[in-house]
Order: C-alpha cells, then structure tokens, then sequence
C-alpha cells in the first residue's frame, strides 16, 4: 500500500470518527434536554399531588368548622332562649358561685404569652369547664 493511500483512508476514518462524535455530541444534548423535561414534568407532578393533599385538608377542615358553626348557632339559640326565663335567687347565686369557682381556676391555669413585649392571658379550658360546671358535670 502506498502512503497517499494509507493517508487517505487514514482521513477517511478520522472524518467517519468526527461525524460519529459530532452525532454522539447531538444525541447527547437531546438526551439532555429529554431527561430535564421529564424531571420538570415529575416536579410539576409532585408539586400537583403534594397540593391536592394540602386542598383536601383544607376543605375538610372548612366543613369541620362549618359544622361546629351551625352546632355553636344552635347551642347559642338554645342558651338565649334559656337566658330569657327569670332565674330566681338560688339559681343566680349557684350561677356567681360557679363563675367565680371558674375565673379563680382560670387565673390558676392562665399562661403568659410574651409577644413583643405585651402580656396576653390565654385560658384554653375555660370555657370547657365553665359548661361541665354551669351544666353540673364534674
């Protein structure tokens, strides 16, 4: 074999291997590209799940407060309905004494919250034991 030959088909092989990395290089890319599409698609996915999660307990939570509204109304018609008849004097000194009972246990159980300086009161039983004692549960 004579040496232009050999040099040609030397350059023939490195422009077949040239062509086959610049192919290589474009599949790359496209894979690339594929793999970033999918991973935003599996993302958005996710997110998409993670969300409907979070609106279903949202509306079960709207439809447990809906129903402790309409139970709060009823009750609250009730007690005003109540509220109307005469309450005679033994009946107004249990009802003070139970008050007082109540707001000496809350200023035992009250917890101070600091925030930015001013003090606020919070009783989370109060209104619980208020209506087991008002309603003679004890």
């Amino acid at each position: 074999m004579s040496a232009t030959i050999e040099i040609e088909q030397l350059q023939n092989e490195k422009a077949r291997l040239e062509e086959e990395a610049r192919d290589l290089d474009e599949e790359l890319k496209q894979l690339e590209t594929r793999w970033k599409l999918l991973s935003e698609k599996v993302a958005i996915q996710e997110l998409k799940k993670k969300n409907a999660a979070k609106k279903e307990a949202i509306n079960q939570l709207q439809h447990k407060i809906s129903l402790l509204e309409t139970q709060l109304e009823k009750l609250s018609t009730t007690d005003t309905s109540k509220d109307i008849l005469p309450m005679d004097e033994d009946s107004e000194n249990q009802e003070n004494m139970i008050e007082t009972s109540i707001t000496e246990k809350k200023d035992e159980e009250a917890i101070t919250v600091n925030a930015f300086g001013d003090e606020e009161e919070i009783d989370e039983n109060f209104e619980t034991e208020y209506e087991k004692k008002k309603y003679g549960f004890f």
